[in-house]
Formats: structure tokens, C-alpha cells, sequence
């Protein structure tokens, strides 16, 4: 009940020729002296121990004058040379061996040809538990693609491999069941799913188009402006420090301009991220005041916020993609061991499930 046919044959002839190998290693590794072949002979042949003595005499065991040695080894030659070994060693076939042999081969052919009615069940178990397997793989992947994520501080790492490890402790448990592992896969897509929402930067991406505008057409803030309309967090935040810089050398007329241009972007910024919005904003009444200095401050202090924002995307989107291949994970392990209509009917609600989400994720 534990194999299935084609495994059944194939620990037959595993076995088989293990056995026969152990046989041929018995017979060829078993040492029989000489004096144990010269009893058999004897006992064989009915020699009256004739082969024993002239061995005994030949390995000194026994001490004999010459003459006495070379007469009796002649008179044990003249005895061997009248038996007949094909009379005294017949092929003789034991029947019981032979019907235990055969008996044993019905049964074997039965295991083989006759249908297991567990065979559906454990190929299901089986692919089950390769499904989880192959699921472990794939987190540990996921786990190690989080680790070389530079865009990611130690603590978001940290957070975005806690539920990936306790996915990891539970399927690697042994004798995990298929609702088990759907349980502890979708557990973990749910807090994946949680920090994606936790660190959501996707009202701000796309308010960037629009704030980056007027530093895009200012000379001094193009850098910047350019980077916010491209949504790249990263280089808008080293642009806001390169700009911070570069205001002592700006003229007075450059330092009003761009004045103008920072509020700007902060009073589009308001209400989405008020707090890099006040930051520009600070910036901008700095110069309006001609304190550079403070314009510097705040600016830098714009581009510590940007470098956040940017790790908060760059976290947001992990945690949205490892809840995404969790997701996938899921579905195959609910899918596993099915076959026909019942594959076939799970493909359609995993399809039907996606245009939902598609459909609703359109409408919001």
C-alpha cells in the first residue's frame, strides 16, 4: 500500500541484484582451507579419508618416513582417478527451492500488474510534498534575493525576512499537510502584503509628475525636477543635496528664481507628503529671506526625507513581489495532485479569481 507498481518493480530488481551480489561476495570471499576440501572429498567420493591423510603428511601435520608418505599419496591418487564425479556430484533440482521461487515470482508479477487502489493517494501525497518542497526553495531564493537588496536598510530587511523565515520553520517541519502549507504560505503573503501597504509610495510617485515641473525648467533645480518627474526617489534625493551645495554659488536673481520654483513643488506636494513638502517649502522662504544657510539646512534635510521615501518604495515593491511569488506558491501547492477536471476546474477559479482582482483593482 506504501508504492506504487512501478515502484513495487523497481525494489524487485533493486533487490535481486543486491541479493545476487551478495551471494557472489559469499562465495567468492569464503576461504576453504585445504584440509576442509581434502574432508569433503573424502565424505564425496568415499575416499576413507585417504585425501585428508595425504594433505596432513603434505602440510607436515603428520610425520611419516618418506616411503611411507610416497606410497600413500600414490595409493590416494589411484583412488581419485577411479571416482566418478559426474555420478558422484548429479545436478540435482530441488523441487521446493523451485516452487518457492515460482510462487514468490506470482506474487511479484501480481504486485506489479495488479492496480493499487492507494496508487492515486500517494501519487497525490507525493506530489504534494514535492510541491513543498520546491516552495521551500523558492523562499529560501526569496530570502537571499531580500539579503542583497542594497535599497533596503537592515531593519526593513529584517521585517520583510521575519515572515519569510517563519514560512520557512513551518513547511520544513516534516509531515506538513497540503492545508497546512496553503495556511502558512498564505499567512505569510498576508503580512507581505501588509508592509507593501505599510510602505506605499504610490500617491506620491504619482503627484511627482506633476510637483517636479517648475525645478524640470529652472536652471539651478533641473536636476532635481527631472528626477521627481521620472519618480526616481534615489536621484532626487541626491539632487536635492547636490542643489543644497550649490546655493552659495547661485546669484541672487538664480536664489529668488528657484525660490519660486521650490514653493511651488511643496504646494504640490501638500496633503500627499507634508512633511517633504514643508521641508521645500522651508527652503523656498529661506532664499525668499536670503538666508542661505538655513535654505541649505532644509534642503539637505529634503534629501534625508527623499532617501527615506525611496527605501520606502524600494521595500514597498519587495514586499508586494515576494507576496505576489507566495501568492503563485499557494496556488500550486492547492493545485498539486490534481488531475483532470479537478486541475482543470482550479485553473479556471485561479483565473477567474485574477480577472477579479484585475476588474477591481481597475475600478479603484
Amino acid at each position: 500500500p506504501l508504492l506504487d507498481n512501478q515502484q513495487v518493480a523497481y525494489v524487485a530488481i533493486g533487490a535481486g541484484l543486491v541479493g545476487l551480489l551478495v551471494g557472489l561476495l559469499v562465495v567468492v570471499g569464503r576461504r576453504v582451507t585445504l584440509v576442509e576440501q581434502a574432508r569433503f572429498a573424502d565424505r564425496q567420493f568415499g575416499l576413507k579419508e585417504r585425501a585428508e591423510t595425504a594433505v596432513e603428511i603434505h602440510e607436515g601435520a603428520l610425520s611419516v618416513p618418506p616411503e611411507i608418505a610416497r606410497l600413500q599419496l600414490a595409493d590416494t591418487v589411484k583412488a581419485v582417478s577411479r571416482v566418478d564425479t559426474a555420478r558422484a556430484l548429479p545436478l540435482r533440482v530441488n523441487g521446493r527451492d523451485w516452487a518457492f521461487i515460482g510462487v514468490a515470482l506470482v506474487v511479484l508479477v501480481t504486485a506489479v500488474l495488479l492496480p493499487n487502489p492507494q496508487e492515486a493517494a500517494l501519487k497525490k501525497a507525493r506530489a504534494i510534498q514535492q510541491t513543498i518542497a520546491e516552495q521551500i526553495e523558492s523562499l529560501e531564493a526569496l530570502q537571499e534575493e531580500i539579503q542583497q537588496n542594497d535599497s533596503l536598510t537592515e531593519e526593513q530587511q529584517q521585517e520583510l525576512l521575519q515572515p519569510i523565515a517563519g514560512a520557512l520553520q513551518d513547511l520544513g517541519a516534516g509531515d506538513v499537510t497540503q492545508e497546512q502549507a496553503m495556511a502558512t504560505l498564505s499567512e505569510a503573503e498576508a503580512d507581505l502584503r501588509q508592509l507593501a501597504a505599510d510602505n506605499n509610495t504610490g500617491e506620491l510617485q504619482q503627484r511627482l509628475q506633476e510637483a517636479g515641473q517648475p525645478l524640470a525648467e529652472n536652471s539651478a533645480g533641473q536636476s532635481l525636477g527631472q528626477s521627481l518627474q521620472n519618480g526616481d526617489l534615489f536621484s532626487a534625493a541626491s539632487a536635492a543635496a547636490q542643489l543644497a551645495d550649490a546655493l552659495p554659488a547661485l546669484g541672487a536673481e538664480a536664489q529668488q528664481a528657484l525660490a519660486e520654483d521650490l514653493a511651488a513643488t511643496a504646494a504640490s506636494l501638500q496633503g500627499v507628503d507634508d512633511q517633504l513638502a514643508q521641508q521645500l517649502a522651508d527652503a523656498a522662504q529661506a532664499l525668499q529671506n536670503g538666508d542661505v544657510a538655513a535654505a541649505q539646512q532644509a534642503l539637505q534635510e529634503a534629501a534625508g526625507t527623499l532617501q527615506q521615501r525611496a527605501q520606502e518604495s524600494a521595500a514597498g515593491q519587495q514586499a508586494q513581489n515576494a507576496a505576489g511569488q507566495l501568492a503563485n506558491g499557494r496556488q500550486e501547492v492547492a493545485q498539486a495532485g490534481q488531475t483532470g477536471q479537478g486541475q482543470e476546474t482550479a485553473e479556471g477559479n485561479q483565473a477567474g479569481q485574477g480577472q477579479g482582482q484585475g476588474q477591481g483593482q481597475g475600478q479603484g
